[in-house]
């Protein structure tokens, strides 16, 4: 095996164990500010240490992570004001997203991924069941960011995406929140589908702004 060839297996390795710690996180069995203690990380993820510790180089990158003095790595643990920021640059981001996904779809792109999508904010599922709505949230959110055709704007977005908080950001979302959120996402599926950038743009601005405000009530943070 070439020295190449080994280095690419290590960083898909290292890969794969940053998405299964990342899952963890999602799913609540890591919580914000908890440290991440090798030993029983490798229990979970079974893979050499040293591609365990480049696994937390690459969350680290991405803002799941951080280095806590005399700590060593937890779980990013955020401050009220600082995901007030967050969701501030996302509001922005996002917005400027879905004003290019409008232009783009005026332009002749196809809007069949947003058909789908409206059926989906529609139907039964999506606007009464909390984790079947964020389970179609995040996918359509990425979506209109890859229909916007710059893919500098996912790599800017990636590090504002919260997985450590979404099991307490799911506790808000009650019947009322569902669908006021999901006739938020209709609206701007038909804005976007009309070719209407502005409207677009103002729509996504208001609903990520919304969102921002409903996580300032998560419970822990700084």
């Amino acid at each position: 095996m070439s020295d190449e060839t080994a280095l690419q297996r290590g960083t898909k390795a290292a890969d794969v164990a940053a998405e299964a710690i990342r899952r963890l996180i999602e799913d609540g069995a890591l919580a914000p500010g908890q440290r991440l203690i090798e030993a029983e990380l490798l229990e979970r993820v079974p893979v050499a240490r040293g591609t365990l510790r480049e696994a937390f180089v690459k969350l680290a990158a991405a803002g799941l992570v951080e280095q806590r003095h005399q700590r060593g790595t937890c779980v990013r643990r955020l401050s009220r004001a600082a995901l007030a920021e967050m969701f501030e640059l996302r509001e922005g981001l996002e917005g400027y997203a879905a004003g290019l996904a409008a232009r783009r779809i005026a332009a002749g792109e196809s809007g069949a991924f947003l058909r789908e999508a409206r059926a989906v904010w529609l139907g039964a599922a999506a606007r009464a069941n909390a984790l079947a709505h964020m389970e179609n949230n995040v996918p359509f959110h990425a979506g209109i960011v890859t229909l916007a055709g710059n893919r500098r704007l996912a790599q800017a977005l990636a590090p504002l995406e919260l997985p450590a908080y979404r099991l307490q950001f799911l506790r808000l979302l009650d019947r009322e929140q569902l669908e006021a959120s999901a006739a938020e996402h209709l609206a701007l599926i038909d804005a976007l589908l009309a070719g209407k950038a502005d409207r677009a743009e103002k729509l996504m601005r208001a609903h990520v702004r919304r969102a921002g405000q409903l996580a300032q009530r998560i419970v822990g943070l700084d």
